[in-house]
């Protein structure tokens, strides 16, 4: 399922190691981000809020790749498709393109017919209707669990995505495609840093504090930009763990927060 790319090399002798772009490819390949508020790209008016994909492209050397964020706030599997969303991003994609599928929080909306998918089925079936395309485009799709929210039951973080993330976990088996587990990474970071330091890489802000919320805020969905990062190093540190291809375009071997 992980893979490696020609344009590294590993072993001794001065040879680059895995996960450094040291022989960049004919053409730099795109790496396209489709989901939710977390990853999306805010406007400067929102500041500190960010979505973990929006410095991701910091992280790849020019060369080898660039990162479009493409995610939306709002969007479940289904509401991203049905609007439209996907359309032109699927007849962008070229041979050797990446396509990152990170949905879940608004799937799990029941009230909202325009988002809500059922775990096991129509989130299943959405999700893979985008990994069907972008492989039918010679490009890989790469499936990401949701990361969790900043809610927790003393020194533990509360499950908040119920079915989803073992939804992906599945299907990814079943379609043999790369899957990164930011639930379980979040989960794990999260704990190990505990609450007080988890809080301070969600949107949790004193009156004051930012111009942008001059009242304050004290949301446990979003990100702030130390959290942005954070979580962008989690998803590229496992990539490279797993020696998936998209590690190979990177400028540095990427650290774990």
């Amino acid at each position: 399922m992980a893979g490696t790319s020609g344009t590294t090399s590993g072993g001794s002798g001065g040879a680059a190691p895995f996960g450094v772009c040291s022989a960049p490819p004919s053409k730099a390949v795109t790496i396209y981000m489709i989901g939710d508020s977390t990853m999306s790209v805010y406007d400067s008016s929102l500041y500190p809020r960010m979505g973990w994909g929006q410095r991701l492209g910091d992280a790849f050397a020019t060369a080898c790749a660039k990162v479009v964020d493409k995610a939306l706030s709002g969007r479940s599997s289904k509401s991203f498709y049905d609007e439209g969303a996907w359309t032109p991003i699927k007849n962008a994609l070229a041979p050797g393109d990446y396509v990152l599928i990170q949905f879940g929080h608004n799937d799990e909306k029941s009230d909202d017919p325009a988002r809500f998918t059922e775990p096991s089925t129509t989130y299943k079936q959405y999700l893979t209707t985008y990994v069907n395309d972008a492989r039918a485009k010679s490009a890989t799709p790469l499936l990401l669990t949701s990361i969790n929210r900043d809610n927790w039951k003393g020194s533990t973080v509360t499950d908040s995505h119920g079915a989803y993330p073992p939804a992906v976990r599945e299907l990814a088996k079943a379609l043999d495609v790369e899957l990164i587990d930011l639930t379980a990474l979040t989960k794990s970071y999260f704990e190990r840093i505990g609450q007080t330091e988890t809080n301070r890489l969600f949107l949790i802000l004193t009156a004051g504090q930012s111009a942008n919320y001059p009242d304050g805020v004290s949301d446990t969905t979003h990100l702030q930009e130390k959290g942005a990062l954070a979580i962008g190093q989690l998803a590229l540190a496992d990539a490279y763990a797993q020696k998936l291809t998209l590690a190979s375009y990177l400028k540095a071997v990427p650290v774990a927060p």
